[in-house]
């Protein structure tokens, strides 16, 4: 009987592509269970997934400090590019959360900003009466949607009308809405602008 290399397939050994098959689908399970782990810890479940999934927790909490870190770096460079807007004069306020802004002769605007659950928050800008009607909230937010874009970072806003004497709702949402805002399912009750969205022909003459 002549002499073979060739083995025949053992009891545990898989049909061509199965193994792949088999491979993926552990991903996909893995995936779902890492899912899930991330949903109880928000839930308070900490202890449960530590006895039982010890690394994955381990994992999740490395992932979301790298994930801080990263969006705390981008909402300091977004900060600092919105102090340099050409003809005025940039001053961050005490608590970090609001930049004031003054030409050479009067205080003309503040814009309000935060950085809440990994997000960039602007809640709104306001211009004193006497100098509206000029563009100036216009540049504000167009340097600082210019300045996310630039770290590829979204714009959360909640943003109200600052009584009778500034815009309505509708009025407000009009101003955003040409700046590339607009209501999405993640701001509920705001709007929400995504890195790189399109500016309409207005907000780019306006720049």
């Amino acid at each position: 009987m002549p002499h073979t290399n060739r083995m025949s397939p053992g009891p545990h050994d898989l049909p061509p592509g199965l193994e792949s098959a088999l491979r993926s689908e552990i991903d996909t399970l893995k995936g779902e269970l890492r899912a899930f782990v991330a949903v109880a810890l928000q839930h308070g479940l900490r202890d449960y997934c530590e006895d039982r999934h010890p690394q994955i927790v381990r994992d999740l909490e490395a992932s979301t400090l790298q994930s801080e870190k990263s969006v705390e770096a981008k909402y300091e460079k977004i900060v600092a590019a919105i102090g340099k807007v050409p003809g005025l004069r940039a001053t961050l306020g005490e608590s970090g959360e609001r930049t004031y802004y003054r030409n050479a002769v009067d205080d003309v605007a503040y814009l309000e900003h935060a950085l809440k659950d990994r997000r960039f928050v602007l809640s709104g800008i306001w211009v004193v009466p006497s100098y509206r009607g000029k563009g100036i909230a216009h540049r504000l937010l167009r340097r600082l949607v210019d300045a996310a874009d630039a770290v590829d970072c979204g714009i959360a806003l909640y943003h109200d009308p600052f009584g009778d004497e500034g815009l309505s709702k509708a009025e407000l949402e009009a101003f955003y809405n040409r700046h590339g805002f607009q209501q999405h399912e993640t701001t509920a009750g705001g709007l929400y602008r995504f890195p790189g969205t399109p500016l309409d022909l207005y907000a780019r003459h306006a720049g």
